[in-house]
């Protein structure tokens, strides 16, 4: 990994911001992660799924949020960042995602530092 240990705080910290958007339903938040020209792209079972994120924006909005605020014996949602790389001002992020909703999800995220600012370009995903 090329990076620094600065720039993958950072890049951490745009992953959880996704995470944490999204478990809440939290779009402000959740769009805050992804750069405005951003593309999703992947499969939902066998649906293919292509274009930007605001399918997935709405469905996330239109649902309540993931974060189950009782107890029980579902663990709820959890995610492993798998793998990080980062040459200069380009990051790649492996991403895998379980208890998100009906399905668990593998997200291979790319990420770019634009002025300073890392935010995800591109999201590609499965189901598992």
């Amino acid at each position: 990994m090329a990076g620094t240990s600065r720039d993958e705080a950072e890049v951490v910290a745009v992953i959880e911001r996704y995470i944490e958007g999204y478990l809440n339903a939290d779009l402000p938040v959740l769009r805050g992660a992804f750069a405005d020209d951003a593309v999703m792209n992947g499969y939902v079972d066998d649906r293919l799924v292509t274009g930007t994120p605001e399918p997935f924006f709405r469905q996330v909005g239109s649902n309540p949020p993931l974060k189950s605020p009782g107890p029980g014996p579902d663990p709820g949602p959890s995610y492993d960042i798998e793998h990080l790389s980062i040459t200069n001002n380009a990051a790649s992020a492996v991403l895998r995602e379980t208890g998100f909703g009906p399905h668990d999800f593998t997200d291979y995220m790319h990420l770019l530092k634009r002025d300073g600012v890392w935010k995800i370009v591109s999201k590609t995903f499965s189901t598992r």
